[in-house]
């Protein structure tokens, strides 16, 4: 054992361990200074080797104020013979710090202190570790109590560790009270345990579970929440488990809301009166809806796959309505108005609007809707045509002819000629047989002065009956000889009970200095001179018509005939004098006329008329009255024809007269009408004997009938009638 200890060199020994130790060493005098230190606290502190021997320990690894106290009675403590371990922060021969494990320890001999050994290991690394933990709770901490979502932490029991504030409020609880009780009993309450449960049970087999769900809050309603939930194990190995709730109840009432949209929307696609047609951005159909397929003739399967364009649009139209494809796919929007193609090769008038909008990814997605303007368009077309059209005749208006006249007003179209044309007698068939046979007779003399002009000519109706003719590059003799051929056309028109007559005025714009409206006024004043020489002609040709138009009708020929006989035979019994027997007469044979326009199915109908036709009929005498008064051979009678239906106690009509008030002639004809129709023939009720007759005319005396007159004529009638002579 000597021999081992003189050949062991103890001082080499731990001159070695010293200088390999990878802890920094540095040896200390009693009074602090370094006698001897180590390569790794040179490394350690940034010095070489030579500028630590002889230097104070806390001037190498202190120097900071404020690190030069605690040093130093780190140093004063071991140098008293105190044993001290510790962690501080000590400072670089550059200034910088390091963190380091520090351990000094005295070296006794003799009950004295030889020396101190000041150990130091660097710590930085552990430290970090540790900051990096402490910031990791910190955060941790942070989020737990910052969380919007709800966090709850339990153990494997399910029993509930640690909530944060976002948890409680969530589920209504006060601050820590579900802290110890099962997670079950805290979100479950009763009907959601089960659940609860088994989620518990999934996660401590699945370590991680991730769903959504309904949970019940302190006070029984439910919220929607999407829970996260993870296994977190713990140093030892035992483990607990994180459970973050996120309320979802409104991103849930959103998708309730979106998916009842979808409904409203899928119901309204489907069932729009509108047709529309799901694009996608090349114009190919993804769907289409039962309007779309009802306007176009096609079923949907037939449709979709398709590009719109091509398939409705086709030829010359394709290129426009890939345009507008183009334009709405690009983010723009289109209203327009265009036609398209059915099924059936038929063509309908659509307005088309369509909208885009982008969907997943970069895909766009065309709405086309279209609908059926065609109703629109013949309404607009309508509104067009009666914009220069009159709407009685079908000829231009005014305002066209104003336009026309501007517009022809130029030399190359001289010479220019102007008819003014005034149908006759309007006034008289309006107030005699009604505004339809006036309407009748303008429409007439509208297609007259058609059938005479040329095509290129413009006939214009500017008033009640006034027409007028603008025709270009027609001298005044062309213009006259078209009024010719007016004239010879109005003695041809044969349509309705009155002739058509035209008063005609012509004048001629030869130079452009001329003044349109002075060659109008010209044209009238020439048509007003044209009327007044034709103006009995024609009243005259109305009264052939009227008396020609009596006389076709073999009913009421018979009637007349018969009234005259009577009329005749009455007059010589009352001694009248010839004028007033010839106005007898004349009244016998006119005093219907005014039932002229009544139809002969509706006058001579069996049974009863229905109340607006017999409003229609009680109007005869007025329409008669007027006519009368405008045609001279009848002017005498007119009065009478306007009383013949008053009745002698006032209840007739159209005025309500009675007794003497009445004209004698009507009270006359009022009799012996009433007389001829009660024995000859009518239509709604059976003819009466000669004896019946009288006796409802005596029964009617002093009512319907003058009872003088009556008496009168049951006399003379019973005269007759013993001497073979009744009518």
């Amino acid at each position: 054992m000597e021999d081992v200890n003189r050949s062991f060199n103890v001082e080499a020994f731990y001159g070695t361990l010293i200088d390999k130790s990878p802890l920094g060493i540095a040896i200390q005098a009693p009074d602090g200074k370094v006698i001897r230190a180590n390569r790794t606290f040179c490394d350690l502190f940034g010095y070489a080797m030579e500028e630590v021997i002889g230097v104070h320990l806390d001037d190498l690894v202190a120097r900071d104020e404020g690190l030069s106290s605690e040093a130093g009675s780190v140093s004063t403590r071991v140098t008293g013979g105190e044993n001290v371990q510790l962690e501080a922060v000590r400072t670089r021969k550059d200034g910088s710090k390091i963190p380091v494990s520090i351990r000094g320890v005295p070296i006794w001999e003799n009950g004295r202190i030889l020396a101190v050994y000041a150990l130091y290991e660097d710590i930085s690394e552990r430290w970090e570790a540790e900051k990096q933990i402490s910031r990791e709770k910190a955060l941790f901490e942070r989020v737990l109590l910052d969380s919007p979502d709800g966090i709850a932490i339990f153990n494997s029991q399910g029993v509930v560790t640690r909530t944060n504030p976002a948890f409680e409020q969530l589920f209504g609880l006060d601050p820590g009270e579900a802290l110890g009780h099962p997670l079950w009993e805290v979100v479950g309450r009763g009907n959601k345990d089960d659940d609860v449960r088994d989620n518990i049970d999934r996660i401590m087999g699945e370590k991680r579970v991730d769903h959504e769900c309904v949970r019940l809050k302190k006070d029984g309603s439910e919220v929607h929440v999407s829970v996260r939930a993870t296994a977190i194990t713990k140093q030892g190995g035992s483990e607990e488990y994180l459970a973050i709730y996120r309320d979802i109840t409104e991103r849930i009432k959103w998708e309730q809301d979106r998916a009842t949209e979808r409904v409203y929307f899928e119901n309204l696609f489907m069932n729009s009166p509108l047709a529309i047609a799901l694009l996608d951005g090349d114009g190919v159909i993804q769907r289409v809806n039962s309007s779309f397929e009802k306007l176009f003739g096609y079923a949907s399967w037939e449709c979709i796959g398709r590009n719109l364009d091509g398939f409705i649009a086709p030829g010359d139209l394709t290129e426009d309505a890939e345009k507008l494809t183009r334009k709405v796919a690009g983010g723009g929007t289109v209203k327009a108005e265009r036609s398209r193609r059915r099924k059936d090769g038929s063509w309908v008038d659509v307005q088309i609007n369509a909208v885009s909008f982008p969907v997943a990814g970069e895909q766009t997605v065309i709405y086309a809707i279209y609908q059926d303007v065609t109703e629109r368009k013949v309404y607009e077309e309508k509104i067009r045509y009666f914009g220069y059209h009159d709407a009685l005749t079908g000829l231009f208006n005014s305002a066209y002819f104003e336009e026309e006249t501007r517009r022809l007003d130029t030399p190359r179209q001289l010479p220019v000629s102007l008819i003014m044309a005034d149908v006759d007698n309007l006034k008289l068939v309006n107030d005699a047989f009604g505004h339809i046979e006036g309407d009748r007779l303008i429409v007439e003399a509208g297609k007259i002065l058609q059938s005479c002009c040329r095509q290129e000519d413009i006939i214009a109706r500017c008033g009640g009956d006034e027409f007028v003719m603008l025709l270009p590059r027609t001298s005044l003799l062309e213009a006259r000889s078209i009024c010719d051929r007016i004239r010879a056309a109005c003695s041809r028109g044969t349509r309705g009970m009155i002739p058509p007559s035209i008063a005609l005025g012509v004048a001629v714009k030869n130079e452009v200095t001329q003044d349109f409206i002075q060659v109008r006024k010209k044209a009238d004043d020439d048509m007003y001179l044209d009327k007044l020489m034709r103006s009995e002609h024609s009243r005259s040709a109305i009264y052939s018509r009227i008396v020609n138009f009596l006389e076709a009708d073999p009913r009421r020929n018979n009637h007349i005939s018969r009234l005259r006989k009577l009329s005749g035979l009455f007059a010589s019994l009352l001694s009248m004098k010839q004028d007033e027997t010839g106005n007898l007469l004349l009244l016998a044979q006119f005093h219907d006329i005014g039932l002229m326009p009544i139809p002969a199915e509706v006058l001579y109908r069996e049974g009863a008329l229905d109340p607006e036709e017999w409003e229609d009929l009680r109007k005869h005498p007025e329409r008669g009255y007027h006519l009368a008064r405008n045609l001279s051979p009848i002017t005498p009678v007119a009065e009478d024809i306007l009383c013949h239906h008053e009745h002698f106690d006032g209840s007739g009509y159209p005025r309500g007269l009675a007794g003497d008030g009445i004209p004698l002639l009507s009270r006359i004809m009022n009799l012996l009408c009433a007389y001829e129709v009660m024995t000859g023939w009518r239509s709604y009720k059976p003819t009466f004997s000669h004896e019946e007759a009288l006796e409802e005319i005596a029964s009617r005396a002093g009512g319907q009938f003058d009872p003088r007159l009556a008496g009168l004529f049951i006399n003379m009638q019973r005269s007759l009638e013993r001497e073979g002579k009744l009518i």
